[in-house]
Formats: structure tokens, C-alpha cells, sequence
């Protein structure tokens, strides 16, 4: 006759090699589980509630990639890619809408229900450019037929300032870096060819 203490180890064998095999679906509809899934949680009226941890807690855990803790500090749940905590709310897009209410001014709202109205959405001007060889201003001129592979050139005058000199290759602005007081040369990634045509503009 088998003994008590026998028949419990059988019994708790059983239910460990079945839980080690089986799918386990917890919740209202326990009957159908997907076939990809391991576990399954379905209810209308509870919830999950992962690990509550604070952030000083959460930084002593290092566990497996994929982890997941409600951080009680930022109130926010977190997730482990494998090196660090990753806050999942700052992933979260907070888009903004503008108005233009048609008076001049423009309504920017946000998402949180704030709201800003100007009048004027003009940032901050940089400073003025070299202006364009149509403009009405005095300027000096040079176009010097290129060789192959040449990068240097000498300009018209001796370089006061730089920005106030545009270099042109076949009609396209390139940049350019200064030598010395009459030398140029092309940005590092400009090298001419045999009969390029290119133009120093410099302004007075």
C-alpha cells in the first residue's frame, strides 16, 4: 500500500512537470490560449501590477533583458535592454499644434493642455552674409580656369575678412578655408578638374 509521504511526492511531481510543459492562461476565459503564447492574462476587471520598486531600489536590480518595474519615484514604468534602465514615458511623443489666428499672432497648444499665444515667432537673426555679386555694392572679381586637382588660389585682394568672400566652381558656392593673406583653399572635399572654371568674388 502506498504511504502518504509517497503519494504526495507523486502529486506534487505531476503538477511540476505539467506547469513545466503547459501553457497557463489566467483570467475570465481560461478555455482558449493562442498557441505562441506562454502566458496569458485576459479580464475586464483586474489588472497586471508589475514590481514596484523606487529608483534607488531599481538601480540595485540587474536582471534579464526585457524586465519591466513600475518606478514609484517617476511613476513610470521602466524596461532593462540588457545595460541599463530605459524610462518608457520619455519615449512617449508630446506633439504640439500652431494656429495661426489670422491677426498676426499664433496659438502653439500642447498635448498636456497647455497653451502659448504671440504675436511674434521670429528666433534670433545671425549675423549678415557676404551679399550676392547682384547686389550694389563694390566688390573685386577674379575667374581663374582651373588645372586638374588644383585646390588653391590666390584671390583678387588681400584677405581682410573672409566672409566677405564667396568662391564659386562652375557656378556652384563651394566653402573654402583661408592660407594666408592672398590664398584660399577649396573645402576638403572640392577638388577641381582640368578647365574648371572657378570665381573669387570679394567684397570691398
Amino acid at each position: 500500500m502506498m504511504s502518504t509521504k509517497t503519494f504526495v511526492f507523486i502529486f506534487l511531481l505531476s503538477i511540476f512537470t505539467f506547469c513545466s510543459y503547459a501553457q497557463v492562461k489566467i483570467g475570465d476565459d481560461v478555455s482558449t490560449i493562442d498557441n505562441a503564447s506562454l502566458l496569458e492574462l485576459e479580464s475586464t476587471s483586474k489588472v497586471l501590477v508589475v514590481t514596484r520598486v523606487t529608483n534607488s531600489q531599481m538601480l540595485q536590480i540587474s536582471p534579464l533583458n526585457g524586465a519591466l518595474v513600475y518606478n514609484t519615484d517617476s511613476k513610470c514604468i521602466y524596461v532593462f535592454n540588457g545595460n541599463q534602465w530605459m524610462n518608457l514615458c520619455d519615449n512617449i511623443s508630446n506633439p504640439i499644434s500652431i494656429t495661426d489666428n489670422e491677426d498676426g499672432s499664433f496659438t502653439i497648444d500642447a498635448t498636456d493642455g497647455s497653451s502659448f499665444t504671440s504675436g511674434d515667432l521670429t528666433g534670433p537673426q545671425g549675423e549678415q552674409g557676404p551679399i550676392g555679386d547682384n547686389a550694389t555694392v563694390e566688390q573685386e572679381q577674379v575667374v581663374i580656369v582651373a588645372s586638374n586637382g588644383q585646390i588653391q588660389f590666390n584671390t583678387p585682394l588681400p584677405i581682410a575678412d573672409s566672409r566677405k568672400i564667396e568662391i564659386y566652381r562652375n557656378g556652384v558656392r563651394i566653402d573654402f578655408t583661408t592660407v594666408n593673406e592672398n590664398t584660399i583653399e577649396l573645402e576638403s572635399d572640392v577638388i577641381c578638374y582640368q578647365n574648371d572654371k572657378i570665381r573669387i568674388v570679394q567684397i570691398l
